[in-house]
């Protein structure tokens, strides 16, 4: 029977991103062997998607897990954006309870078209580093055109229930993405089944571009078996998305 891996959380301050941080302990700490994880109370230069600024004040959940490739099962490496967007729904749902959740492809969090978290995935040598901002007490300004954003404890205080912590949060976050990410029993079709399935398809999509988002809305239809995203033109035309960034 296989062991999960169980990371170690570094809680550190104000960093500039909880990537660098990573990355650099890769580099200089030979003490600090994967799987383990970096949970800073605020971030400098945080980023998301296509180098994207992601504002990082204090109070939110600012997270990189990192986990060594060859942990990870390998039928499971081209859909891991939508794997963790599940584990960080089902983290949410877990410490609010009644809480409906979505996702957006491919790993956004979503609650009732707001945005709640997205992350980022990234590979170092061997390792892979994957970098989670969920919005716990506050929900930054989008100053892009992007999507708006949602706090968890917003939601979680509609429902008369009380606040969570970056560092709870985050220990759920970890705990289902290593067991998802590294067990025997998930498959890539049951994954992408899983996403289709609470995917948001009445959200108004836009192809994200430099200077903000293309006008024209999509709309999702479906997942195909490879864990892409199949949407529909205002004519009623689809398409198939690989790796594109919509808001």
């Amino acid at each position: 029977m296989s062991t999960m891996l169980v990371p170690k959380i570094h809680c550190v301050g104000e960093v500039s991103s909880t990537m660098d941080v990573v990355r650099e302990m890769l580099t200089t700490s030979p003490t600090d062997v994967p799987p383990f994880a970096v949970l800073a109370e605020s971030q400098t230069s945080g980023r998301g998607t296509t180098a994207r600024q992601w504002l990082s004040p204090p109070g939110n959940m600012y997270l990189t897990l990192c986990l060594p490739l060859g942990a990870v099962r390998e039928e499971l490496l081209s859909v891991l954006p939508l794997l963790i967007g599940l584990a960080c729904r089902a983290a949410v749902m877990e410490l609010v309870k009644g809480a409906t959740i979505h996702v957006k492809w491919p790993n956004d969090v979503i609650y009732a078209a707001q945005k709640i978290g997205g992350s980022i995935v990234e590979s170092v040598g061997t390792n892979l580093i994957i970098g989670i901002g969920m919005n716990v007490e506050v929900a930054p300004p989008v100053p892009d055109g992007g999507r708006p954003s949602y706090a968890i404890n917003s939601l979680a205080a509609s429902l008369g229930q009380e606040p969570i912590t970056p560092k709870s949060l985050a220990e759920v976050v970890c705990r289902n993405v290593c067991s998802s990410a590294t067990g025997k029993e998930l498959t890539r079709a049951a994954l992408v089944e899983q996403f289709e399935a609470v995917m948001d398809k009445s959200l108004e999509l836009h192809r994200r571009t430099t200077v903000g988002r293309e006008p024209i809305p999509l709309y999702a239809v479906r997942l195909n078996e490879w864990g892409h995203l199949v949407v529909r033109h205002p004519s009623g035309a689809e398409e198939v998305l690989v790796a594109e960034y919509l808001f």
